[in-house]
């Protein structure tokens, strides 16, 4: 490493520092000291030094009555952040906030050859200057899978692994003043690979740091030096999952929900919020059009475990079986007008010829199931309206089961869950029996192909498929998880419209980065989906869907080219409703869509229930939430439903810069807007809206109605 390097990477001690950030001072304080159940709070935190000044790139942890509830976020560049915290539970909520580790200015990065290969053998080598004698050092390394590290050609360890990575003392004797080098001789076994290094030098003048970064040179057998290439920061999938002992990341079990606090945490001060009890505001019912929502029990750590996830839920990350986490899903849902939640149990037996062959991580989803259950009870024994269940098994998804293990598992569902009398009306009922969806991704042709069929004789059973555009199952009766189309498959019944699927966003053929995918759009697919219900009215809709948060790695796709992501993908290209942190860090970026989807349901749910229609719903799709506008010509175009404008809209900041506009389109002039943030709102003129499409609190029905608007967060730059 020459002297520009070196000063390049001691330049980051004071970032590193800050990352540590020492014994900071964290204050909070919150909107609000009595709230109702299951809405929501701010809570306003502050991050400063040991002298006062701000820490950006802290992550803030919070906590309710001694255990994680909230997301986890990041302070800004003044040391500042907001979380936005739901409070499903009756009674006092005692809340700190803990500022913990960040990974923001961490120096180290994982680093390889730019092939990584099964069996591969590399030498990595960075070399760094020392202005003044050490008086000895701490390495920390981390190394998927094998590594024996020298310093100045004198061995220091063998070691592997990342899990669990422990400190190695370097004496002062071994290092010295001027040039010195880091070798690592790297072995990987098969599947990823990357090196992460991180030393701290000690000295009279303070501590110097050394680390892993793109500028390290990396030898593989009898080659020419490479530059390394950077895999990302000590936080990066698939090693940040399960490393619990470096520096710089903090354990991932430290960010779910439910989780106590650890001893030693540097905690803000205490605020106390009063959760009373309140009437829910329910959507009309309809039995003739019942709205069902798909819900995944899936979070438990033997099954799905967030590693992907697109967003922070507003409890954080949490696990399927946490009774508060299902109550504050519940409260969303109920006054949503959900009638029934479409409970996944799809991909439990694959490969299995019977239902009491399932493993661990199938048995984990059916006790989530079973929690949740008793979540319901206890919601409907409180008088509360609570949504039914319909469960959902599989026959086949790619792998396949057998008939006889769907027909036992459908007994078994009876047995345990419908003729229970804790449980037996807490599903829906539909055509006289319990409702039972189960997904069938071969359709018709493996019903034909199987020599034992279904047992209905307790369930009104309907065969579900996907991409109904490609296969056509709806023709023969199927019902669809997602379709990749704008209008939506309809399914008949006896002549009659029985069912469709309407999405937030959704693929076609290829999955998200493919061009039949259509992200969210600002809301613009939502409801050019959800047009096809009004259109057809069926006796069920299908609303895809409230939480998903999985999906494929960056370069684990499906594919030859392995560019095939499915469930979820990105903000943009995913299909959850459940309320997120507008600004937490996940997996490909930070930030989300706070309740906006949430309150979009809620208004075209309501829509959903008129007939005729007399309200409205609009969406914009351009521009998108917190871009960056130029100060001058703006396009801007939305899509809307229900009852028709009379013309519309459009403001910036309050200022009118277009109205008795027609169409969905519009070019307007903001060289009159000052620079900053503002809101860009398209207003539906004579129409009536009882829900406000706001990203910060979930929206309860207006005691009077407003003009059917929608407000989109942006900043006008030079």
């Amino acid at each position: 490493m020459n002297a520009t390097l070196c000063a390049a990477t001691l330049a980051l001690v004071a970032c590193v520092a800050g990352a540590a950030l020492g014994q900071p001072k964290v204050t909070i304080s919150a909107n609000k000291t009595r709230v109702g159940m299951g809405r929501p709070i701010e809570i306003a935190a502050t991050v400063t030094d040991e002298d006062g000044q701000p820490v950006g790139g802290a992550r803030l942890l919070p906590y309710v009555n001694g255990k994680r509830w909230g997301p986890h976020e990041l302070t800004d560049d003044k040391g500042r952040a907001v979380m936005i915290i739901p409070l499903p539970d009756v009674g006092r909520a005692d809340i700190v906030a803990e500022a913990a580790l960040g990974t923001k200015d961490a120096p180290e990065r994982w680093i390889w050859a730019a092939s990584p290969g099964d069996g591969q053998k590399l030498r990595l080598e960075g070399s760094f200057d020392l202005p003044v004698e050490p008086l000895g050092a701490t390495l920390w390394l981390a190394v998927d899978d094998r590594a024996s590290v020298s310093v100045n050609d004198q061995h220091l360890a063998d070691t592997g692994g990342w899990t669990d990575v422990k400190p190695v003392r370097i004496d002062a004797h071994l290092l010295h003043r001027g040039r010195n080098a880091l070798l690592v001789e790297a072995e990987n076994g098969s599947g990823p690979a990357g090196l992460l290094a991180y030393m701290q030098v000690d000295t009279a003048v303070g501590p110097q740091v050394v680390a892993t970064d793109g500028r390290w040179k990396v030898f593989e057998g009898d080659g020419p030096a490479v530059p390394a290439t950077d895999l990302g920061g000590p936080d990066t999938y698939p090693w940040s999952e399960t490393m619990n002992t470096w520096p710089h990341v903090l354990p991932k079990a430290r960010l779910f929900a439910g989780t106590p606090i650890p001893e030693g945490a540097t905690l803000s001060n205490t605020v106390t919020v009063d959760v009373e009890p309140r009437e829910l505001s329910y959507i009309k019912e309809d039995p003739a059009h019942l709205v069902g929502a798909q819900w995944e029990p899936w979070f438990t750590p033997l099954a799905a475990n967030w590693a992907t996830a697109q967003a922070v839920p507003l409890m954080g990350f949490y696990w399927s079986d946490i009774p508060s986490v299902t109550r504050q899903h519940m409260i969303w849902l109920m006054e949503s007008g959900v009638d029934f939640l479409v409970v996944d149990w799809t991909n439990h037996i694959w490969g299995c010829e019977h239902w009491y062959e399932r493993g661990p991580g199938a048995q984990s989803i059916v006790d989530a199931t079973t929690s949740a259950l008793d979540v319901l009870a206890g919601m409907r024994d409180a008088g509360l309206r609570v949504p039914k269940m319909v469960l959902y098994p599989g026959l086949n998804n790619g792998p396949t089961t057998t008939m006889t293990a769907v027909n036992e598992e459908l007994n078994w569902i009876y047995d345990n869950y419908v003729a229970s009398p804790r449980y037996h009306d807490l599903f829906q009922e539909y055509l006289g029996k319990p409702l039972v969806l189960i997904h069938n991704g071969g359709g018709p042709a493996a019903l034909d192909a199987s020599p034992v069929k279904v047992d209905d004789t307790h369930f009104t059973v309907r065969w579900h498929s996907s991409q109904n555009q490609i296969g056509r199952c709806h023709e023969q009766g199927f019902w669809s998880w997602m379709d990749g189309s704008l209008e939506p498959m309809v399914t008949y019944f006896q002549g009659e419209p029985e069912c469709l699927t309407v999405s937030v966003a959704f693929f076609g053929n290829g999955g998200w980065l493919y061009p039949e995918a259509y992200g969210r759009r600002g809301g613009w697919t939502y409801v050019e989906s959800f047009k096809a219900a009004l259109k057809y009215r069926p006796r069920v809709i299908e609303l895809h869907q409230f939480q998903e948060f999985a999906g494929q790695p960056e370069g684990g796709g499906y594919g030859e080219k392995h560019d095939m992501y499915v469930d979820s993908y990105s903000v943009e290209l995913s299909d959850d409703f459940e309320p997120v942190s507008l600004t937490a860090p996940a997996y490909r970026g930070s930030g989300g869509w706070g309740y906006y989807y949430l309150n979009l349901t809620r208004a075209l749910v309501d829509l959903y229930r008129q007939e005729p229609a007399e309200t409205t719903v609009v969406a914009v799709d351009q521009p998108r939430y917190g871009a960056k506008v130029p100060r001058g010509k703006l396009d801007v175009s939305w899509t809307w439903a229900g009852a028709e404008p009379k013309a519309f809209t459009v403001s910036v900041g309050g200022k009118v810069l277009g109205e008795h506009l027609q169409g969905t389109k519009a070019t307007v002039d903001l060289s009159a807007v000052p620079p900053g943030p503002a809101a860009l709102r398209v207003t539906a003129g004579g129409t009536k809206s009882r829900y406000l499409l706001s990203y910060t609190e979930d929206s309860l029905p207006l005691d009077e109605p407003v003009e059917a608007y929608v407000e989109v967060p942006i900043e006008l730059v030079p």
